[in-house]
């Protein structure tokens, strides 16, 4: 039903470009850094990074941010151990790898890789969504 006003492709749009507005690319170190329009819980925006590897698939991850951060904001080894697991228990629930303190995927093109950013990025929110800020 059409909202007389409103037209849902004008909506999508604007969203679409305020989206575009909120998000960064720059080349850096030899891989791409995108800063995306997901927040993390102190307000600060997700970034992910992309590479090429030896096949010319596309590599995705939050460049060991989420690990770091775990680890700057756990008090003990046991409480690091624990939300370490629990980042690896979010990885396999979203089809993701966390290996050598990354979440990371591995997508054979650009196109899959765009289609499972925000996977990554929810990822990161809720692996740091278990800190006390």
């Amino acid at each position: 039903m059409f909202t007389p006003g409103l037209d849902p492709s004008v909506v999508k749009y604007m969203f679409v470009e305020v989206l575009a507005q909120t998000t960064r690319c720059v080349a850096e170190d030899g891989m791409v850094r995108l800063e995306t329009p997901f927040l993390l819980p102190d307000g600060h925006v997700v970034r992910v990074y992309l590479r090429l590897g030896p096949e010319q698939e596309v590599i995705v991850s939050d460049g060991g941010y989420t690990s770091r951060t775990v680890t700057v904001f756990s008090r003990f080894e046991d409480e690091a151990r624990a939300r370490y697991e629990k980042l690896r228990q979010i990885a396999r629930d979203l089809g993701l790898e966390y290996a050598n303190g990354e979440l990371s995927f591995v997508a054979m093109n650009l196109e899959q890789a765009i289609r499972r950013i925000p996977t990554l990025a929810n990822a990161v929110v809720a692996g740091l969504g278990m800190l006390t800020w």
